[in-house]
């Protein structure tokens, strides 16, 4: 079966098989140039992205109910029919995931994709943090390429940004050595406003300092932590959370979350 081919202007369901891995390849090229020009589509991006863990848990009560033997069987029906598409190595498309959940079945990968989010119970904060290192970790060189880097498109997201989670800032508390400010943006996880603030690094590419209003009491020192492949260094402070996320060595992370905080204080 040949895959589904997308062009703009992208529905719900091509943003959904980019964000599943099944878009053709040079379709998924072309919507990784529009999606780094066209804000209105990334919010849409990121609005199914961060709604990928609340449809697991939505599910896993279903897995739980369903009957072992019933699972066996079905399994084994389905295994005994001949294969129409070659399935993916890794991860399970949100589409599979429904239907899988209408028959109570689950295949391979996808019953630890369902499982995993119970096996600890996450924080709001650390939550917000891995979601937006799994948003991070999908960033090239060439996201960031053609976004508008201009002052007034710059000043533009400083602008919303303070009226979206109340934080005044400006340019010049942004510099950073050996990257150049790329780009200002609001991003959305349920209820939760996020300041997105991307540089490109150039050693190390995209790097972002992603802020989130935080209900955590005190100012906190610095912490580090790898998610997703990539770098994390994150503190509290004055009712947000700060998080600079990049490929980055961490010792260099570290340094420019030092510089962001004394600037952001």
């Amino acid at each position: 079966m040949k895959p589904m081919r997308f062009t703009a202007p992208y529905s719900d369901e091509a943003i959904v098989a980019w964000l599943d891995g099944e878009m053709h390849a040079s379709d998924a090229e072309r919507f990784a140039v529009a999606l780094s020009q066209d804000e209105q589509l990334a919010e849409r991006t990121d609005v199914l992205r961060f709604n990928q863990a609340d449809i697991a848990r939505a599910f896993a009560p279903l897995l739980k109910e369903a009957p072992q033997s019933r699972l066996e069987a079905r399994l084994t029906n389905v295994l005994a029919q001949p294969s129409v598409t070659t399935p993916r190595a890794t991860g399970v498309s949100r589409r599979a995931l429904i239907a899988a959940s209408l028959s109570f079945l689950v295949i391979g990968s996808g019953l630890g994709y369902f499982t995993r989010p119970a096996t600890r119970a996450q924080g709001e904060s650390e939550k917000i943090r891995d979601l937006e290192a799994q948003y991070m970790s999908l960033y090239s060189a060439e996201t960031l390429l053609d976004a508008d880097s201009s002052p007034s498109a710059l000043q533009r997201g400083l602008t919303r940004t303070a009226q979206d989670i109340g934080l005044q800032t400006n340019e010049q508390q942004l510099v950073l050595h050996g990257a150049e400010l790329k780009m200002v943006r609001m991003l959305r996880y349920d209820s939760t406003s996020i300041a997105q603030i991307a540089w490109m690094h150039a050693d190390y590419g995209p790097m972002a300092l992603c802020i989130s209003p935080d209900r955590h009491p005190a100012s906190t020192e610095l912490n580090h932590e790898q998610r997703h492949k990539m770098n994390l260094v994150w503190w509290h402070s004055r009712g947000y959370q700060f998080v600079l996320i990049g490929r980055n060595p961490v010792s260099q992370l570290q340094q420019n979350a030092l510089t962001l905080q004394a600037a952001l204080s």
